[in-house]
């Protein structure tokens, strides 16, 4: 073969394999829009369903002969004998329902005053429905909240003085008042900050106000971190005397005999759930969802209800928190119970619920960005483990055309190997073998994603429980089992730690910053990221 020919060879090699990356990013790609553009269409859905436009809805007003203008009128204490009240209607087309906000890493200042309506001495206020769930991840960089009108001006004249001559600012009023603000802004995001989090807080707080810093310190905030820890707590005291959920579920009263110890078993977030355990939806109760839960095992049994059952089930995640959660109901029985939510659908929703971001885009999109550095470090990888992953790629160095799920496939295979985990123990594969015979091989493993050939099928066994069947591929099947042990507050089974570590640090970016990252994880993210 001539020179030229074999260059044009190794171009179309190329060219090939390339046109395959792209057409793989494109399909991720062209799929997270279709999840987005269907979920914005079922919120508008859900905003025109719970909007109440009414027509001849009134409000009244008084007028304050102090300021001889109307006022909204909130209580009956507000009027004097002879004061004068009017009748305002409330315009037409105002919704009462809260459309969900999409969660924003780069949250700039929180300001109470942002979040208030401005009032018109004409208009009546119309109160929202209070929000009963978070909306925001831990953000990257902690956002310093607006403090007070007083303090504000404090810090900003001590930041003035220190930028001139170094001297700090040492008002206990002013710290009283912005641990306050700090630790109801931290309780937005999560009931129990870490100390990596109150520290991230703290080094936040003296970058904004370096007025604040500490003398002596050795990062100039060591104390300001120690206060949040008692503020946080002192804070969480207050708001378990008006019975939050989240809070009350760890007091002895709630606890079992065998745990009703203050700091034992304390039920918190462990793979860094936004929405761990939240209240119900007003109005809703016990009784009421119950109703719901029974409604929902015959709607499930329909295929032309999806929207509606998607509904229901987004009103009843509380009551399923305390069965997992408060209850740690065993996995068969809660499958008995829920049959609606184990479906792919169900499952990226339920992450949605709690964690604000989608599973299964962010999954596929965060493994196909990195495919090219892991062949590379999987290839150059020796010794018996080596040899392994060399077993699991033969077919891309075989086919340069093989499919993106393919890839996908060898990579998460490769993976488990690379960390020093075994695929098998996770993953069976089987040729020739009947599902149902495969569902009773593997009725004594707690966690065990199944793979079939001839007849093909893919599913996923949960405490000898077989909780999902008819997967597409071991990718989906692997993305959606990681979702499983967020909806089944499952923990990750110790033989696949690192495993579940780059699925949920890397894969789909749920960091708490507790536990530490290991240091095989911290090793891998460097060399995915050089």
């Amino acid at each position: 073969m001539s020179t030229l020919e074999t260059l044009k060879t190794f171009i179309s090699q190329r060219l090939a394999v390339a046109v395959e990356e792209i057409s793989g990013l494109l399909e991720t790609t062209i799929s997270n829009y279709e999840e987005e553009i269907s979920r914005q269409r079922r919120l508008l859905s859900n905003e025109r369903s719970g909007s109440q436009i009414h027509t001849e809805e009134i409000g009244l007003q008084y007028k304050d002969t102090d300021f001889d203008d109307f006022f909204t009128l909130t209580s009956t204490s507000d009027l004097k004998d002879k004061d004068t009240l009017k009748v305002v209607h409330i315009p037409p087309g105002l919704l009462k329902s809260t459309v969900p906000q999409e969660h924003n890493h780069d949250t700039s200042d929180m300001s109470p005053v942002d979040d208030l309506p401005s009032v018109d001495s004409q208009d009546p206020v119309i109160h929202s429905p209070l929000a009963t769930d978070r909306r925001n991840l831990w953000p990257a960089i902690f956002p310093i909240p607006v403090f007070s009108y007083n303090t504000e001006m404090a810090l900003q004249q001590g930041n003035d003085i220190f930028l001139k001559d170094g001297t700090l600012l040492t008002s206990q009023s002013v710290k009283s008042d912005i641990l306050e603000r700090l630790a109801e802004a931290m309780f937005s995001y999560t009931a129990y900050p870490n100390d990596p989090q109150r520290t991230a807080v703290a080094h936040a707080l003296i970058e904004r106000h370096p007025c604040l810093r500490e003398p002596g310190s050795y990062n100039g905030c060591d104390g300001w971190q120690q206060s949040l820890k008692y503020k946080c707590a002192n804070y969480r005291s207050k708001l378990k005397a008006h019975g939050n959920p989240e809070l009350m579920i760890n007091t002895l009263k709630h606890k079992q005999e065998c745990d009703r110890k203050p700091a034992k078993n304390i039920k918190k977030p462990r793979k860094s759930e936004v929405n761990y355990y939240p209240p119900h939806p007003a109005g809703e109760t016990d009784d009421s969802l119950e109703n719901t839960r029974l409604e929902l095992i015959s709607a499930s049994k329909s295929r032309d209800n999806s929207q509606m059952m998607n509904d229901m089930m987004s009103r009843t995640y509380s009551c399923r928190r305390r069965e997992v959660v408060g209850q740690s109901m065993q996995v068969a029985q809660f499958y008995e119970r829920w049959p609606a939510l184990f479906n792919p659908a169900q499952i990226n929703e339920e992450f949605r619920r709690c964690n604000t971001i989608p599973l299964e885009s962010t999954f596929m999109s965060q493994l196909d960005r990195f495919t090219s550095k892991f062949l590379q470090l999987f290839s150059s990888k020796g010794g018996a483990v080596g040899q392994r992953m060399k077993g699991f790629m033969t077919e891309l160095r075989q086919d340069q055309h093989v499919s993106v799920v393919k890839k996908r496939d060898v990579i998460l295979r490769c993976l488990i190997e690379y960390l020093g985990e075994s695929v098998p123990e996770l993953i069976s594969d089987y040729f020739r073998t009947a599902e149902t015979k495969v569902h009773q091989d593997l009725q004594a493993e707690s966690m065990r994603i199944y793979v079939c050939q001839q007849p093909d099928a893919v599913g996923i066994i949960i405490d000898g429980t077989p909780v999902m069947t008819d997967l597409d591929n071991l990718p989906k099947a692997c993305c959606l089992l990681l979702g499983l042990t967020y909806a089944l507050n499952l923990d990750y089974p110790p033989k696949f730690a690192k495993t579940f570590e780059v699925f949920q640090r890397l894969f789909v970016g749920l960091d708490m910053l507790q536990p530490k990252q290991t240091s095989k994880f911290i090793s891998l993210k460097n060399k995915l990221f050089t």
